[in-house]
């Protein structure tokens, strides 16, 4: 706001000097006098930091202009409705329309300096309220910023509140595992482990004085413990999940990052058919699917993919289709060279097909 007041006050200054120079009635030096002393106390307004000395200087300025264009020398009112404007905006802003009341004295000015009078003043008016406006929404702008902020950051924090609740969630879940395995051990072999050890010591007391009962009371530990062993196995078994649910969750997992990086609508198509795809084949097709997944993201344009796991008879197939734009020429490069090879070493076939999008297909054998 300030800058463009500058200007303006330059601009009616050199409409001052014009008139000073053109003059013949007044003294040169008396208006060249009266312009600096009245750049002086404006440079003092501007750079003065008390609202209150800049009230008394601003309603003083008015009060000499309006004294001076009266009395001395017209086109020192020239000056008026900007002094008037920034008097009244320093008292109260939202009143500084009043200021349109300095277009009434054109009454008391000549009509020789009449049309510049109206015309400076008006443009002062107009530079004002459009700089008032201005500042307005400035002032609206910056709040409303400054609510962004505030809600990025309540955003922010409560991202981090949930990424803790989830690891304090993961860890919990993880303890509440423990715990039920530490139970289940305990309920089903704590007593086997304790009665075989009882029965043990029985034995050895028991050797020398009557071998048949003590063979028998081995015999029995031997029972138990094998019993116990057996325990062990089907609980691990109950707690270990299938290779193939630990590798589905990879590529979901891979899915959604990518999902998550490109918003592309990724889904993950399967059955209990694929359940024993054995270790080296998940490896090779896991990387198959995410390099095919950064392929899609850098060329193919697709809203929607699917990645989809099949069994047929002697094969499974692994098909990974997007609804992008494809490719009717498909030249092979270094990450297609690569899926080839590494499909090859494990014995099955890659084909690609980019008629209807683009589809990469993985036969894998059983």
């Amino acid at each position: 706001m300030i800058k463009y007041t500058l200007l303006l006050e330059i601009l009616i200054s050199v409409w001052y000097i014009k008139e000073v120079a053109v003059n013949k009635d007044h003294s040169l030096f008396v208006m060249i006098m009266v312009l600096l002393i009245y750049h002086c106390l404006k440079v003092i307004y501007y750079i003065f930091s008390d609202k209150n000395f800049k009230k008394y200087i601003s309603a003083g300025l008015t009060i000499m202009i309006a004294v001076l264009g009266y009395s001395v020398f017209h086109p020192a009112a020239y000056f008026l409705s900007v002094n008037l404007a920034q008097s009244i905006g320093e008292f109260k802003k939202e009143n500084i329309y009043f200021s349109c009341f300095s277009l009434i004295f054109a009454f008391f000015i000549p009509i020789n300096y009449l049309q510049n009078f109206i015309l400076l003043n008006m443009f002062s008016l107009f530079l004002m309220f459009a700089g008032i406006s201005m500042e307005k929404k400035s002032e609206r702008l910056s709040a409303q910023n400054m609510a962004l902020k505030i809600e990025m950051e309540k955003l922010k924090e409560a991202g981090l509140n949930s990424k803790q609740y989830m690891l304090h969630l993961r860890h919990a879940s993880r303890l509440e595992e423990r715990n039920a395995i530490a139970q289940k051990l305990h309920d089903e072999l704590g007593h086997t482990l304790s009665g075989s050890t009882m029965q043990l010591e029985a034995s050895l007391l028991m050797m020398d004085k009557n071998r048949e009962k003590a063979v028998n009371m081995l015999n029995t530990v031997i029972k138990n413990l094998r019993e116990g062993t057996e325990a062990i196995r089907k609980i691990l078994m109950r707690i270990k999940p299938e290779a193939a649910s630990i590798n589905i969750q990879a590529v979901k997992m891979l899915a959604m990052e990518t999902q998550k990086k490109s918003g592309i609508m990724i889904d993950v198509i399967y059955n209990g058919d694929i359940a024993d795809i054995d270790y080296v084949k998940w490896h090779a097709a896991t990387i198959n699917i995410k390099e095919a997944l950064t392929n899609m993201m850098k060329y193919s344009n697709a809203t929607k993919c699917i990645i989809k796991f099949e069994r047929l008879n002697k094969l499974y197939k692994i098909s990974i289709n997007d609804n992008g734009i494809g490719c009717n020429a498909i030249k092979q490069g270094m990450g297609l060279q690569g899926m080839d090879e590494r499909t090859l070493k494990i014995g099955g076939r890659l084909i690609l097909d980019g008629t209807d999008g683009f589809c990469v297909i993985m036969l894998l054998p059983v």
